[in-house]
């Protein structure tokens, strides 16, 4: 299994890890690349347009794709200390399951990153980790969870079956 990570800030720390079957890699980044609106080189929902919103969110919906969405709500923490908190509890997790690799979107916080996953799971990681530019398009998937769950109404209600919340 293959899980790829990005986050979102609306309100809420939100951190998604969608999980992924090695055998469906493939056929699933052919399908978000297809979704991929003209002229843009990646999905990132905060661009997308009211049009092509649902559309993407129902497509994704039915693709064989799970997430954990970790989230912050506190006002007393920063947002690197909520990314630390989420990103710990998903690696805590993800080591518990069948992930061989995880790609986390990169920002200028790759470094910090690297940190919190050797101090929470020490120097044996069960799984390769890479940092990865938002334009693989696997890592759309955890945008487009994480921006339907943020966004709610009908947008979480055609999603919400492939999303597991984890409050921290």
């Amino acid at each position: 299994m293959h899980a790829f990570i990005d986050e979102s800030k609306r309100g809420e720390y939100a951190l998604c890890a969608v999980t992924v079957a090695s055998g469906d890699l493939t056929a699933l980044r052919k399908q978000m690349n297809a979704l991929r609106p003209p002229g843009h080189t990646r999905i990132h929902m905060t661009s997308v347009g009211k049009k092509l919103a649902p559309k993407i969110v129902s497509d994704v919906a039915r693709l064989e794709a799970s997430s954990r969405l970790y989230l912050v709500s506190s006002k007393k923490v920063n947002e690197r200390q909520a990314r630390d908190a989420t990103l710990a509890a998903a690696v805590r997790d993800l080591a518990q399951m069948a992930v061989t690799n995880l790609v986390i979107e990169s920002c200028d916080q790759d470094r910090e990153d690297n940190r919190v996953i050797r101090d929470e799971l020490g120097a044996e990681v069960p799984f390769r980790y890479t940092h990865d530019r938002p334009t693989n398009s696997l890592l759309w998937l955890p945008d487009v969870h994480a921006w339907a769950w943020g966004r709610g109404g009908s947008m979480r209600a055609k999603i919400a079956h492939r999303i597991t919340v984890v409050r921290i």
